[in-house]
């Protein structure tokens, strides 16, 4: 049994078309769920009653610790190519409601055998999602019934023309590989937009303050289990062994960055002390659930850890949710915001506890930000502000946050001396603004449906000259705009203008510039934009000024 197991706000669904013969009789309307576990199940072959109920206890143990009331078993084909027959599938997924309600919870299932139609807003914690896997034990003969069932059939994907996987191909942007599932391969163009964001990132990071570093991907069990965790997390994690101990490979950077800040004996002028990394990560998902840029096992988070005393965290809060801002705005995304606040099973006092909520809401009002508040959804060591994109389907994802951590110091004994000479506990505030590097492109692939701005995108120009008479002007001319850091390339193959101006429409190139005898013989250019303007008789070093500016603010 395959599971993809999801804290949720709400998620909706509509069945909307019968899959199988025998599909469950459902009236075909809406149904929302708040609050919500949601068990995205693959019933496998082998699968038992004794699988199912297994499943269903794993996930009464996590609401209980998340203080969940709520449990929605939907069937998900999609997680596993080894499914069970239609018939074993539905009394499966009815089983685990009925154990669900003997068990005391409020339990529903999404109907068997539909194709359904949904929408689903998962929470911004770090167990919010989850991926599990229950071995049945192989089934010896299956009874003869007499009844012909209805083969499921593979589950088939019809992508957009707008979709990050499709564009990736076509613009040859990145790829993904059997040999390494849920990894992405970034080919050339790819590499420029993933560099692009970073040093974006960079640039605005050095001006407000941060320091970066760089962790390594690998540390020893120890550190995962005073971090914790090894006790909630290892399930998602990768391990490896040497003769002499365990290891993990991150799943998070946070334990990374606070042994940095441990390294060295630090005064209380050292502080806010932000502290930023680009690290790689990597989560154990199962393959049934991977997709394209948007959830994968490795990836880049543009982590940063603020280490900062408490009469300063106001105002260090009210600076990031700034830069979030600042971040989003470049990019023209809509989003909202959320406040998450104390949850039953919290740790520390409610003195600071009433501070750090505090201290979030006086930031996102400085900020005369609107947010929704979620009650009682923050996480055990401390509340936080979740950031959620609207993408260019309208779906939402969250991608940047900002949490408020009193427990992480306490753990690692993280402290500075005071200025009294004491030694002293710091807040640590973790924040991200792209969160995961390889979803927020896919995000923006899709935004600008491969069409990035000028500053971001892979071919800025392109030289196409019309005879092969023309080339050596044209190499010329790609040598200048090089030169002058211009992402600029010469098509210089036999092919006609008109076939060539397609070729570079189709890769969506920002400048094509045209040169035949004409231009040729007067030391100009011909230049056309992508959105179809055009200018003749251009001086090449006017176009330069001219791109140079353009790139440099970043329109």
């Amino acid at each position: 049994m395959r599971i993809l197991q999801l804290h949720a706000d709400s998620i909706e669904y509509e069945p909307v078309k019968k899959e199988i013969k025998a599909a469950e009789e459902v009236e075909q309307k809406k149904y929302i769920f708040n609050d919500v576990l949601v068990l995205l199940t693959a019933v496998e072959k082998g699968d038992t009653k004794e699988t199912a109920d297994l499943a269903v206890e794993d996930a009464k143990k996590f609401m209980e610790r998340m203080k969940i009331s709520r449990l929605l078993v939907y069937p998900y084909a999609h997680l596993s190519s080894n499914l069970s027959g239609p018939f074993d599938a539905m009394d499966m997924v009815l089983g685990m409601e009925k154990k669900a309600r003997e068990l005391g919870l409020e339990a529903s299932h999404a109907p068997f055998g539909w194709n359904k139609k949904f929408a689903i807003s998962v929470k911004g914690h770090p167990m919010a999602e989850m991926s599990r896997s229950y071995a049945g034990k192989p089934a010896v003969k299956e009874p003869k019934t007499g009844v012909k069932v209805a083969a499921q059939p593979e589950p088939i994907e019809k992508l957009p023309d707008n979709d990050h996987r499709v564009l990736g191909q076509k613009l040859n942007l990145f790829s993904f590989q059997p040999e390494a599932p849920g990894m992405t391969f970034y080919h050339p163009g790819g590499m420029i937009l993933r560099n692009e964001l970073i040093r974006f990132s960079r640039e605005k990071q050095a001006a407000a303050g941060y320091v970066e570093i760089m962790t390594p991907i690998i540390m020893k069990r120890g550190v995962w289990e005073q971090s914790g965790h090894w006790d909630h997390y290892k399930d998602n994690m990768f391990f490896t062994e040497t003769a002499d101990a365990q290891y993990a490979i991150k799943p998070m950077n946070c334990p990374g960055s606070i042994l940095f800040f441990k390294n060295s004996r630090r005064s209380y002028r050292e502080l806010p002390l932000r502290v930023s990394e680009f690290g790689m990560i990597h989560r154990n998902e199962l393959s049934g659930v991977l997709g394209g840029l948007f959830r994968v096992r490795e990836f880049t988070q543009d982590d940063a850890h603020l280490f900062v005393r408490a009469d300063q965290l106001v105002e260090e809060l009210t600076k990031v949710v700034g830069l979030v801002e600042e971040f989003y705005n470049q990019f023209g995304f809509d989003f909202r915001v959320e406040l998450s606040t104390r949850p039953e099973n919290s740790i520390g006092s409610d003195e600071l506890w009433s501070k750090a909520e505090a201290a979030l809401e006086s930031a996102l009002r400085e900020r005369n930000l609107n947010y929704r508040t979620n009650p009682g959804d923050g996480a055990f060591y401390g509340p936080k502000i979740d950031f959620h994109i609207k993408d260019s389907l309208g779906r939402t994802w969250q991608c940047g946050t900002v949490q408020v951590d009193f427990f992480m110091p306490q753990r690692f004994s993280v402290t500075y001396v005071d200025a009294d000479g004491k030694e002293a506990t710091p807040i640590i505030i973790h924040r991200a603004i792209y969160g995961s590097l390889e979803r927020f492109l896919g995000i923006l692939t899709e935004h600008y449906n491969g069409a990035f701005p000028l500053w971001l995108s892979p071919a800025q120009a392109k030289v196409l000259p019309i005879t092969d008479n023309n080339n050596d002007y044209a190499k010329h001319v790609v040598s200048e705009l090089a030169a002058a850091g211009i992402r600029a390339e010469g098509d210089y193959e036999n092919h006609t203008l008109e076939y060539k101006i397609r070729n570079a429409a189709t890769q969506k190139v920002f400048y094509t510039i045209v040169i035949g005898n004409k231009e040729q013989d007067s030391k100009t250019i011909a230049v056309r934009r992508r959105d179809g303007h055009t200018e003749y008789g251009l001086k090449p070093e006017e176009f330069l000024k001219e791109i140079q500016f353009e790139v440099l603010r970043r329109a």
